[in-house]
Order: C-alpha cells, then structure tokens, then sequence
C-alpha cells in the first residue's frame, strides 16, 4: 500500500526537495474538521500524507498539521498543494517559520558487548531505517542548521553496515544529514535488489 519516496512524488518535485521515506502518525485540522492520518514521506518543505478522511480537504486550502515529535506535540500551518483522491493523498507545504527544537532526541543508542548476531532480514533493517529516517526528519526539522546528533550519525552507520552500503560520514548540518539519508535508503534499496 505504501510506495517508495521515489514514486510517491512528481520528478519535479524530487528535484525541488529529496523525500525521505516516513511512516509516523499525524493530524490534520481545518476547515471545523479533523482527521487522523499516517505520514508517506517528508522533505525540509512539506509532507505527504495520507488521510482517513479526506471529504473536507480542498487544494489551496490552509490547515494544521500535528506532528508527535520526540520533545512534544507541534502544530505546524501547512497549505494543501495536491489531494489524490484515490489514494486518500494529501501533499502539503509547510507556511509557517522554522522551528526550533528546544532538546535532542531522547533516545540514545549504546553499543552492544554482546557476541555479534546473525544478520537480520531486510525488512528489519528497513523499518528500522524509517524509524531513524523519522528522528532526522525531525532535526532537520526544528534546526537544520544545527549539528547532528552524534547518536543518530552512529546509528546510521550501524545500518548502513547491515545494508552493506556506505555510511553516512560527517555532514555538517541536519539538512545535509537528511539529504545523506535519502541517499543511503536508496542505496539500501538498490542492494536488496541486487543493482549496483
């Protein structure tokens, strides 16, 4: 039911901002009426999502989005750019000033003593991929100008590894780590498949 970023977006669209793929839980409110919805992919600029009820929504139309952050609940002004109708598809950019986060995320990720493990089947990795997606999608967010967290970079690596793929490095900022990490999901992809 879920595509890829790749195929959830317009060419153009890709070139304007990179997707990162993104599976969290969002409301939309608007119009006198709400409606939950599950978020498809994100970019610095907007979101894709896709509603339960999307009756109420018009193109143009200005609404909130709230986003379950890890320091807290935001409500976010949005404009709606496109609804697909049959896919309950909204595309939404973002109107209002960035914000900042106050705090860094709170998880922390500690590394294992433990004997190494089998490896893990790919659809693991990948949800756990999206999760970590969802966490700098949030950074980049709140303050992309700011330096990643050296947790997320670390965690990052972790997976790539398991991808089999290059790592992340050392971006200088949240909005060059997102753009890394759209990179490494597609380079992901690209090794389950078997393509170079």
């Amino acid at each position: 039911m879920r595509q890829d970023a790749a195929t959830a977006v317009a060419p153009d669209d890709r070139r304007r901002a990179p997707r990162i793929a993104m599976d969290a839980d969002v409301t939309l409110t608007g119009a006198g009426a709400r409606t939950p919805a599950r978020c498809v992919n994100a970019s610095e600029r907007g979101l894709l999502v896709q509603a339960v009820d999307i009756a109420w929504i018009a193109e143009d139309a200005a609404v909130r989005v709230r986003l379950e952050l890890e320091e807290g609940a935001h409500e976010i002004p949005v404009e709606v750019v496109r609804v697909e109708a049959e896919r309950r598809w909204v595309a939404l950019r973002f109107t209002g000033p960035p914000q900042r986060a106050r705090t860094g995320p709170r998880r922390r990720v500690r590394r294992s003593r433990a004997a190494p493990r089998a490896a893990r089947p790919f659809a693991e990795v990948r949800a756990e991929l999206r999760s970590l997606s969802a966490l700098v999608y949030e950074q980049a967010l709140m303050d992309a100008s700011a330096a990643p967290v050296d947790s997320l970079l670390e965690w990052a690596d972790r997976l790539a590894g398991e991808f089999g793929v290059d790592g992340v490095g050392r971006p200088a900022d949240n909005r060059l780590l997102l753009h890394v990490m759209v990179r490494l999901s597609q380079d992901a992809d690209r090794a389950a498949a078997g393509r170079p």
